[in-house]
């Protein structure tokens, strides 16, 4: 078994998945933290990102949809809690967090979860739990994902926004697509085995891939300046094939 397949065994749970890794922007992130404003950090799968932070001293709020993940982070971290506190939440509905509270919001992986309706939303969640001036550091899913090339990912992502602009519409039947993109590696006898992973993991039968512009668009729309959108690899991935532009990066300002 592959590494990050091990890592997929290893922290998968009804949340999703967790890796390993730093988040490539985890210094625009570290960045946001005014030393007065907590840092929160949803969906924070196995907490790396959240130690990082408070290993530079920082105050740090982590999310999880999952209460029995939660709960062995919990007792994992106990030692830490004077700058580490875990809290059940989910974008976009449940986010049971105070109004203006936060200096930087990191969300790795969680919005191509989201259809139209709940990534609108989850910008408005996001908007409002940070201070005038705080940071949103995202990244997501990529419409340009290498291994979905052979199956005309971009072309789906196009006819979507040709027919409705305004629309962060996903891809459904994502298991489905998976299937198609996987047969172009057959006879490689990991096909199959990803295949079984993704059904295994994945919480729901779509998948949003963003246009990073478009996603850009819809958080200034919701009044947010953009200093970052560009697009990037997603090693932690266990794909068949990896590419450079796999995973959306974004930075945002809440005006």
């Amino acid at each position: 078994m592959s590494q990050p397949e091990k890592l997929y065994h290893k922290m998968a749970h009804r949340a999703g998945v967790a890796f390993s890794v730093t988040n490539p922007l985890i210094d625009h992130w570290l960045g946001s933290w005014n030393h007065s404003n907590p840092l929160l950090d949803i969906g924070c799968g196995n907490c790396h990102n959240s130690l990082v932070a408070i290993n530079n001293g920082a105050r740090v709020y982590a999310t999880e949809i999952d209460e029995g993940s939660l709960q062995l982070l919990q007792q994992a971290h106990h030692d830490k809690a004077e700058l580490l506190s875990f809290h059940l939440a989910k974008l976009p509905d449940n986010m049971p967090l105070p109004d203006h509270y936060f200096s930087g919001v990191l969300c790795s992986e969680v919005f191509h979860f989201l259809n139209h309706e709940e990534t609108l939303a989850a910008i408005q969640q996001l908007r409002r739990l940070l201070i005038p001036g705080g940071k949103v550091v995202l990244t997501c899913g990529c419409e340009d994902s290498q291994m979905f090339k052979k199956v005309n990912l971009k072309g789906i992502k196009v006819a979507q926004r040709k027919k409705h602009p305004d629309r962060l519409d996903p891809v459904d039947d994502i298991l489905s697509l998976i299937d198609q993109a996987l047969d172009h590696y057959e006879p490689d006898p990991k096909a199959r085995e990803l295949r079984d992973l993704a059904y295994s993991i994945m919480p729901r039968s779509y998948f949003n891939f963003f246009n990073p512009d478009q996603l850009a668009h819809a958080f200034s729309d919701a009044g947010f300046s953009i200093d970052l959108v560009t697009t990037g690899p997603a090693l932690h991935y266990p794909a068949l094939e990896h590419g450079d532009h796999d995973q959306v990066r974004l930075v945002a300002g809440k005006l």
